[in-house]
């Protein structure tokens, strides 16, 4: 399996999902974003059991594939890229090898088919609200948060 994604498209993406992530996790799984690679487009996916979240990229790829990359370590090293070109290949040996103009970082990862799947509903209802009205009844709940 392996990907090409810009450094500082993926952070802002994983930033988001991140805030899903607890310190304190039941499942050592948890600590995980799930990466689902299909052809030229990439899922990650957080979640606690509770709340999944899931953000699609555009990527540079011809392969498939899950894995669990450990989210902590990947955001920080994430944070040191400059904007460029990353270059994800996992590797048989359980590791992933991001490849950049500054070097070759490895991470361990899991297998992605030991992540938790999150539900989905087969016929979700749904509420159209305009923006002025959420708007009004923000302003006026706000004071209570």
């Amino acid at each position: 399996m392996k990907f090409i994604v810009s450094s500082t498209y993926l952070l802002k993406q994983l930033q988001v999902l991140g805030g899903v992530i607890n310190n304190s996790n039941t499942l050592p799984i948890l600590d995980n974003f799930l990466f689902e690679l299909d052809n030229n487009t990439l899922t990650v996916s957080a979640s606690d059991l509770e709340t999944t979240m899931a953000s699609t990229l555009d990527v540079e790829s011809d392969s498939t594939g899950s894995v669990a990359i450990p989210a902590r370590l990947l955001l920080d090293t994430l944070k040191t890229f400059p904007e460029q070109p990353l270059t994800f290949v996992i590797e048989d040996n359980n590791t992933v090898e991001i490849s950049s103009n500054h070097g070759k970082y490895a991470l361990a990862y899991a297998d992605g088919n030991e992540f938790p799947k999150a539900v989905a509903l087969e016929d979700p209802s749904k509420t159209v609200v305009t923006g002025d009205i959420l708007a009004t009844a923000i302003s006026k709940t706000i004071f209570a948060a």
